[in-house]
């Protein structure tokens, strides 16, 4: 019970930190495109949406953090989007690839599954520990899994 209570804290810290990292350049809610774009420099990915569009940057390895503005090109939120959660809540069949990589950005990694669809890796850091999520899609692009492990390569990576 105690394990469970200390690692909820540390999963509010942990938000509370990424928020503010996500404030500190002076970005603020309400920005335009080019304002955080003079801030941040340029993204590494930008997806229109239905109702404006997203920019994804990469801060450090394993982060992405998603700047969605609305149909006036104003900043409406800002999240740290490269985690277990939020990776977590693909729902196998309802997703699919362009719903994964205008979320997540270009995986780090593509690799055919034979004739069955591919796999995409995206690599992030979960309390301290380096991960890997495979999704595994089928091959008209729907998600079939997610699965999660330990990321192997972490010292390679990371450095």
């Amino acid at each position: 019970m105690m394990r469970r209570l200390l690692a909820g804290l540390a999963a509010l810290v942990l938000s509370l930190l990424v928020s503010a990292c996500a404030t500190s350049g002076s970005v603020r809610l309400g920005a335009t495109v080019d304002e955080v774009v003079a801030r941040q420099g340029e993204p590494f990915a930008a997806y229109q949406l239905a109702k404006g569009q997203r920019l994804l940057y990469r801060p450090q390895p394993g982060q992405v953090q998603s700047f969605d503005f609305d149909a006036s090109s104003k900043l409406t939120s800002m999240e740290q989007v490269l985690t277990e959660q939020r990776l977590g809540a693909i729902v196998a069949g309802q997703w699919h690839a362009t719903d994964v990589q205008q979320t997540f950005g270009p995986p780090a990694r593509r690799a055919a599954d034979g004739e069955q669809g591919s796999v995409w890796t995206y690599f992030f850091q979960s309390y301290g520990t380096h991960r890997r999520a495979r999704i595994f899609l089928d091959a008209a692009g729907v998600v079939l899994r997610v699965d999660f492990a330990d990321d192997p390569a972490a010292d390679l990576r990371y450095r």
